[in-house]
C-alpha cells in the first residue's frame, strides 16, 4: 500500500472518530438539558455507535467512568427506555446493554409511562376537588371551582392528545402536521 492511501485511510478514520465524538458531546449536553448527568449522554452515545451490545465492563473501559456510575446510569436509562438490557449467548448471566435508536419509540414510552401517570394523578385530584367545591357555598368556592374545571379541561385535552401521540407513527403525525400547515 502506498503512503497516499495510508494518509487517506488515517484521515478518514480521524474524521469518523471526530464526528462520533462530536455527536457524543452533543448527547452529553442534551442529557443535561433533561436534568440528567452528562455521563448518561456519553454512555448513551457510546452505545449508540456500537454494532453489538456492550457489557458494564465494556462501558467502563470505553467511558473511563467508575462501574458504579455506569451501573446507575444504565439502570436509569433502561427505565427511560433509552437502553435495553440484553443477554448474549455464551456469556452466562453477564448483562449487556444496547441503545434504543428509535427516538420516537423512546418518546412514546415516556409519554405512556411518565406523562400518563402525571395526568392520572392530577385528574383524580381535580375530580375530588371539584366534587368538594360543588358541595361548598361561597364566592371563593365558585372561583376555585372555575379554576379547577379549567385545569381539568386542559388535562382532558392532554389525555386525548397523549392517546394520539402514543398510538401513531411519527410519519403519520408529521404528515398530518404538514397538511394542517398547508391549510
Amino acid at each position: 500500500m502506498n503512503q497516499d492511501a495510508e494518509d487517506v485511510d488515517g484521515t478518514d478514520e480521524d474524521a469518523v472518530q471526530q464526528a462520533r465524538e462530536e455527536v457524543i458531546q452533543a448527547l452529553e449536553r442534551s442529557a443535561e438539558v433533561y436534568g440528567l448527568n452528562q455521563s448518561y449522554g456519553r454512555l448513551y452515545g457510546i452505545l449508540f455507535f456500537e454494532n453489538e451490545p456492550l457489557s458494564l465492563d465494556g462501558l467502563v473501559e470505553e467511558s473511563g467512568y467508575a462501574k458504579s456510575t455506569v451501573s446507575t446510569a444504565m439502570q436509569k436509562m433502561n427505565r427511560l427506555h433509552l437502553v435495553h438490557r440484553r443477554s448474549v449467548p455464551g456469556e452466562g448471566k453477564k448483562v449487556f446493554y444496547e441503545a434504543e435508536t428509535d427516538f420516537w419509540h423512546v418518546i412514546q414510552k415516556f409519554l405512556q409511562h411518565e406523562v400518563r401517570r402525571e395526568i392520572d394523578v392530577m385528574t383524580r385530584a381535580l375530580d375530588s376537588a371539584a366534587e368538594r367545591l360543588e358541595d361548598a357555598d361561597g364566592e371563593q368556592a365558585d372561583a376555585y371551582l372555575e379554576r379547577v374545571e379549567s385545569l381539568r379541561t386542559m388535562y382532558d385535552r392532554s389525555e386525548r392528545l397523549l392517546g394520539i401521540l402514543t398510538s401513531s407513527s411519527i410519519e403519520r403525525l408529521t404528515g398530518l402536521l404538514d397538511r394542517l400547515q398547508r391549510d
